[in-house]
């Protein structure tokens, strides 16, 4: 019999969430009403733990609190601690102590995603989405060579992959991303030359 539970078995995640999750509500730390993997604590000041799986974000201005976190976590977990946060689900943090600013970066992140699309060496362009483009169901694929064609095409994958940098630091890519995702079903080349041309707007941005 199972005593505990394993990687790779369907209730492991739920199992470690529930156990992690036990251990920080004993703690006295709040659980965020909008996203379960948030979790607050509020004594002489305020902490913040972010939770992906089994990478965790600390964040408070009382470095006291940092330390004593880590040294429960330590005593209850097996861990590593990297030190300052550099980076983050794919998110850069750039920390400027003298002018007081701390920025988040997906550079890159879409710089892969621009290469694995073969896009890095496409013009950029100079907008989101062309002018010209007017997209609508109709512009699917016809016939059953039409669809294994674009069978082979990675657009859900490239819709997807954009759509987590315009989430987390680029919404000037709101927009052409809405556009582009109504059409994840059934694209035509159409839809995918309109994915393309997001790709090089990406590209035409990233030494900006």
């Amino acid at each position: 019999l199972l005593q505990k539970s394993l990687y790779g078995l369907k209730q492991s995640p739920r199992q470690w969430y529930k156990k992690f999750d036990d251990f920080l509500i004993k703690m006295e730390f709040k659980r965020c009403s909008y996203d379960n993997c948030v979790y607050v604590l509020h004594q002489e000041d305020y902490l913040y733990l972010l939770l992906y799986v089994d990478d965790i974000l600390v964040a408070s201005c009382n470095k006291c609190m940092i330390n004593d976190l880590k040294s429960r976590l330590n005593s209850e977990f097996e861990m590593k601690d990297l030190g300052e946060a550099r980076r983050i689900l794919g998110v850069d943090i750039k920390r400027d102590q003298l002018k007081g600013t701390l920025l988040l970066s997906q550079q890159a992140y879409m710089q892969k995603v621009v290469e694995r699309f073969r896009m890095h060496q496409s013009k950029p362009v100079s907008t989101p989405l062309g002018q010209h483009m007017k997209l609508s169901k109709s512009q699917g694929p016809i016939s059953d060579d039409d669809r294994k064609k674009m069978d082979v095409v990675p657009y859900t994958s490239g819709v997807g992959s954009i759509m987590y940098g315009m989430v987390c630091t680029r919404p000037d890519l709101a927009h052409a991303v809405s556009v582009v995702s109504r059409f994840m079903v059934e694209p035509g080349q159409a839809h995918w030359e309109a994915l393309k041309w997001i790709l090089r707007y990406i590209n035409g941005t990233l030494d900006s």
